[in-house]
């Protein structure tokens, strides 16, 4: 059982209590940093948190559609989906501003393309929509021919990597830490998708109403989170990796250490929390494009980004 299931923070009774359903990943490490470091109290904040957010995420937004949650943190492609249809969800904070992703091949590339994939079989591991969206979307940033790959995209995750540890497949899309674990193991990381531009991996967001609501308890949890992210920048990888590793019991802190340190070298977070423009409107148009929203959304219409005004930056220290 997830240790992490449900977990709360304890803090003051007249602290300000905020309900987050969230999906479980390393790459949210600041968040779990925040948690651990007290910064969320030190917000006169009390965090609910709940995993309970079903396959890739699917199904953060109803949670916060039966109340059962204020926030959510995600990808972005919910609240999209949903707009003109369901509820009206506004981005509000960015966690995560690059893909962390890794993609292995049999064999080294000096200066590998995405060409070199067509005619070959890939496997992409069944989780969100995001990570085929996002690499359908490179494909055609790069003049490549997605159609022209045999994908798998309907396995779980551990039986993807049984099959391509007995050989099987010419590529396979991994997240950390297990990528850095096959990197261990000797196999060949022929694209990591963060060195592919900055994109709004993962964000918060929650209903309009609620936004406005709770306006200045939000404030203060985006300013914890940035506060989070100012010390990792200042700290060894090794430090971060003890302070947050046993909320990741599957995986050894040396594992947990070495995908931290790429990650942060690859700037996934940035103690700037708000959800930058450019990147999320290129990131609209691979969505677009896949066909799950009929056109990109202007900044202002998806994006409330008065959280992250709110508060001074914080500092890396």
């Amino acid at each position: 059982e997830d240790p992490l299931k449900n977990r709360k923070n304890t803090g003051d009774d007249m602290n300000d209590r905020l309900r987050l359903i969230a999906e479980h990943s390393l790459t949210y490490a600041p968040h779990h940093v925040a948690d651990h470091l007290g910064y969320f109290t030190d917000a006169g904040l009390d965090i609910d948190l709940s995993y309970e957010s079903g396959p890739g995420g699917s199904w953060l937004a109803e949670v916060l559609a039966r109340g059962e949650a204020d926030i959510a943190r995600g990808g972005v492609w919910i609240p999209m989906m949903y707009r003109d249809h369901l509820e009206d969800l506004r981005l509000f904070a960015a966690l995560c501003h690059r893909n962390a992703q890794v993609l292995f091949t049999r064999t080294p590339s000096e200066n590998f393309s995405l060409r070199e994939l067509e005619g070959r079989r890939i496997m992409l591991p069944a989780a969100a929509t995001s990570q085929w969206m996002y690499v359908r979307g490179l494909f055609e940033e790069q003049g490549a021919d997605w159609k022209k790959v045999l994908w798998i995209r309907d396995l779980e995750v551990r039986t993807m990597l049984r099959l391509w540890r007995g050989g099987y497949a010419d590529g396979f899309l991994t997240s950390p830490p297990l990528a850095e674990t096959l990197i261990g193991e000797g196999h060949h990381a022929a694209l990591d998708l963060a060195d592919t531009g900055a994109v709004p991996w993962s964000v918060y967001y929650a209903p309009r109403i609620a936004i406005e609501e709770k306006a200045e308890p939000l404030s203060r949890f985006v300013g914890a989170l940035s506060r989070a992210v100012g010390w990792m920048e200042t700290v060894p990888a090794s430090e971060i990796a003890r302070l947050i590793g046993k909320d990741f019991p599957a995986w050894g802190l040396p594992v947990v250490e070495r995908a931290l340190a790429r990650m942060r070298a690859k700037g996934t977070w940035n103690r700037d929390m708000h959800v930058p423009a450019e990147p999320l409107q290129r990131y609209q148009k691979m969505i677009a494009s896949y066909g799950l929203i009929p056109a990109p959304m202007p900044h202002g219409t998806i994006v409330d980004d008065r959280a992250a005004s709110a508060q001074p930056l914080a500092t890396a220290s």
